[in-house]
């Protein structure tokens, strides 16, 4: 059986308008995919200081796909900024974390409350020049302790034998 040229041509040109088309949106589409499973990050919960000028932000971060596990970490940004991509300016690190929650004691004070935590990193203070220009000599500067607060007498990550308490 003869295929008419027409035929063949429409055939050959749809292919390659598929192929074409192919070509430009796998990469578009495979960068998307990619970034979503790399992040693996998810805003857990968000507290605005007192003065309304900065925001704690509590972030879950996944990692080793089914067989991996969590990190929460603790950003401190202007409000309603997104944290950082860069997990080295979190104030806090945790592996293990219960009965988390951020509070804004004051407006230069930021309160993060456990009841279990294994702390990887922390610091206690965090300025301002490290989210914006605050001026050369940082004239505009603006600081914030960080302070942990466990629950309570069994907050400890080891029971008095040394070894980990149950999750």
């Amino acid at each position: 059986m003869n295929t008419p040229r027409v035929g063949k041509f429409a055939v050959s040109l749809i292919s390659f308008a598929l192929g074409v088309g192919a070509t430009l949106v796998a990469p578009f589409l495979l960068s998307r995919v990619s970034a979503m499973l790399d992040s693996g990050k998810a805003e857990e919960m968000r507290v605005t200081s007192p003065n309304g000028n900065l925001d704690a932000v509590m972030v879950r971060e996944s990692y080793g796909g089914s067989a991996g596990g969590f990190e929460w970490l603790v950003f401190i940004v202007p409000k309603g900024m997104t944290p950082p991509s860069d997990d080295s300016r979190a104030v806090f690190e945790a592996g293990t974390l219960t009965g988390q929650r951020l509070l804004w004691n004051q407006a230069h004070l930021l309160e993060i409350h456990y009841d279990v935590a294994n702390i990887e990193q922390f610091r206690n203070l965090w300025g301002l020049y490290e989210a914006q220009d605050v001026g050369p000599e940082g004239e505009r500067d603006y600081d914030v302790e960080v302070k942990l607060v466990p629950s309570g007498a069994d907050f400890s990550l080891l029971t008095p034998q040394g070894s980990f308490r149950s999750k």
